[in-house]
């Protein structure tokens, strides 16, 4: 997690991961595939704590902010 609350990422391969953003009232998911040197980068980043920038979240954080997404139809 972003130390500002909204931003939540889940990192699933040393070259992808998946974030949820807050806009508004709302989580939007965003699904990130790094290709290019910077997302590797940030992804690097991410997990090494980025300075106190992201903080680490339980799975059933992840799992209660991921409910409020609308759902896909």
């Amino acid at each position: 997690m972003m130390n500002d609350g909204r931003h939540l990422y889940r990192i699933d391969a040393p070259d992808r991961f998946v974030e949820l953003q807050r806009i508004g009232a709302r989580w939007v998911r965003h699904e990130v595939l790094a290709k290019v040197y910077p997302e590797m980068v940030r992804i690097h980043t991410m997990l090494a704590g980025g300075d106190g920038l992201y903080e680490p979240i339980s799975a059933a954080e992840w799992a209660m902010v991921e409910q409020e997404l609308p759902s896909a139809t």
